[in-house]
């Protein structure tokens, strides 16, 4: 083992996931950087996550704690982060798997430059078998393609612009952290439920620069357990809402920049429709008086949401 590298933590969080604990452990251990502790955490799982897990239990590099009770992801990944050691760290979440190259050329990506937070990779998206579907760049905008052809950097205050239109890290397993800059956003909070990883990224960006790398070393994996019922739509898309109108009151937006912003967020409150239309119509009446309270012309943003999107790729939320 080179001393001279950096410790790298990596934090795994597990709840109800044995089905997949298998292939994210392998992915991990056949990794090719060599200075790795890995901390595992399962949230009290009632599935047979604790006979997988105990496995790895004896690898002289893995540590696994076993809680009592379930305390939530938020807490849980913090937990993880309070219980690493590295300089730099990566949430590997147990349900995704890793190109064995990952860590180590996401390393090389930031090591010579302090100011970068994080580097991330490009994402194979993959259902609940490991079959592909697609990868999650083909779901941004086109100034984040044009951008991002190639591995760059990207300056926060940039980032925090594309994070207006659409979380562009939508995924911890493909990133990379530097831990003071974690610390100096302010960590994982609760001020959202269901995307306080998007509102982690607005504080994170206004802090440092970010890295991008464009081979697909992630494998994100969507399944039955990611889709939503009525009340988590109301609720995801109420969060988002809440969160960008403030994020976009902060940006001193032009006249054309706010008609994109609106518009888009009339394609991401669209998007939820894919998956099961009359859900996504029950949730209506809540998600519109929701939005009411920030835009009277909420709705007419929705229908011109729906025109841009019948020419662009639907996400699969399921």
């Amino acid at each position: 083992m080179d001393n001279a590298l950096d410790l790298i933590s990596v934090i795994v969080t597990n709840y109800n996931h044995a089905k997949y604990l298998p292939q994210r452990m392998e992915s991990l251990l056949k990794q090719t950087y060599p200075k790795l502790e890995i901390i595992i955490i399962d949230n009290c799982s009632t599935d047979n996550s604790r006979e997988v897990l105990d496995i790895y239990k004896y690898e002289p590099h893995i540590k696994v704690v076993y809680m009592e009770k379930n305390i939530g992801n938020i807490n849980t990944s913090n937990m993880g982060v309070d219980l690493s050691k590295g300089k730099f760290f990566i949430f590997a979440e147990a349900d995704d798997y890793s190109d064995p190259q990952e860590i180590e050329l996401l390393y090389k990506a930031m090591a010579g430059n302090e100011n970068i937070g994080a580097a991330f990779c490009r994402s194979n998206m993959v259902d609940s078998e490991g079959r592909k579907f697609g990868e999650d760049v083909d779901y941004r905008d086109k100034p984040f393609k044009e951008y991002c052809s190639k591995d760059t950097l990207i300056p926060g205050d940039l980032a925090q612009h594309w994070f207006l239109y659409s979380c562009i890290i939508p995924n911890f397993s493909a990133v990379l952290f530097r831990r003071k800059y974690y610390d100096l956003a302010g960590r994982m909070t609760h001020d959202f439920k269901t995307c306080a990883d998007w509102d982690f990224w607005f504080r994170m960006s206004g802090c440092c620069d970010l890295y991008y790398l464009v081979k697909p070393l992630n494998y994100f994996r969507r399944h039955a357990q990611t889709t939503g019922n009525i009340y988590g739509i109301q609720l995801t898309l109420t969060e988002i809402m809440r969160m960008l109108y403030r994020e976009s009151a902060k940006a001193n937006l032009s006249f054309w920049e706010n008609l994109h912003f609106k518009i888009n967020l009339g394609v991401i409150w669209g998007r939820y429709r894919t998956p099961d239309p009359a859900t996504w119509w029950k949730c209506f009446p809540t998600v519109w008086r929701e939005s009411l309270k920030y835009d009277p012309l909420s709705v007419l943003y929705l229908a011109l949401a729906f025109i841009k999107r019948s020419t662009q790729r639907t996400l699969k939320i399921a």
